[in-house]
């Protein structure tokens, strides 16, 4: 099927295919979500210049095109040695650098940045996803930036607070969510402002 005349064969064959293995192996892990990678980590070895080349996905790019490109045209068009290894670097280094441009440009935004006031809790409106009980700890739910984010709540008052009521979050202690009932709230602001008049 691949015919293997002399080690040079043997080198590209192999880079390919380890290349392409350990691809099919890195998506299967990335889509079951398992992995190793925690805090988000691009594996760069640097965080400018050349750094930035070296991370797990463009290296996979250069090996297996590195061997795929050096053996097909060894193999195929019958190039010498030289010239099909001249071809292999070229073609895994386009490769490497097309999935470096991928990653950069398509998969992470360089105007997305992180801001504090983003990730902001208090003011957040959220539902309560396990009761809170009187004098005691629940859950609620909220969508921020795209994701579902879920964290303890206790109430601001000594009340339950019932499953699937909408809840705003007055601040936090302790790592913990202090809430109340959104419609508590806004009954308080309309009879203040009856009152005013």
């Amino acid at each position: 099927m691949f015919p293997i005349n002399d080690a040079l064969d043997a080198i590209l064959l192999g880079a390919f295919l380890f290349g392409t293995l350990f691809t099919i192996g890195s998506l299967i892990l990335g889509v079951a979500d398992i992995g190793a990678d925690s805090g988000g980590s691009d594996h760069s070895l640097g965080d400018h210049g050349f750094g930035n080349l070296f991370n797990v996905t463009s290296i996979l790019a250069f090996v297996t095109w590195f061997g795929g490109v050096g053996y097909v045209v060894r193999n195929t068009i019958n190039w010498h040695w030289s010239l099909s290894l001249v071809a292999a670097i070229a073609g895994g280094v386009a490769a490497g650098w097309v999935v470096l441009w991928f990653i950069r440009t398509v998969l992470r935004s360089p105007h997305d940045t992180l801001d504090a006031k983003d990730f902001e809790r208090v003011g957040v409106l959220a539902r309560v996803s396990s009761s809170i009980r009187a004098d005691g700890v629940g859950e609620i739910v909220w969508e921020q930036r795209g994701s579902r984010m879920v964290t303890s709540a206790k109430a601001s008052t000594s009340e339950p607070i019932a499953r699937g009521t909408e809840v705003l979050v007055l601040g936090v202690e302790r790592g913990m969510a202090v809430v109340e009932p959104f419609d508590g709230l806004l009954e308080q602001s309309g009879s203040g402002a009856a009152s005013v008049h």
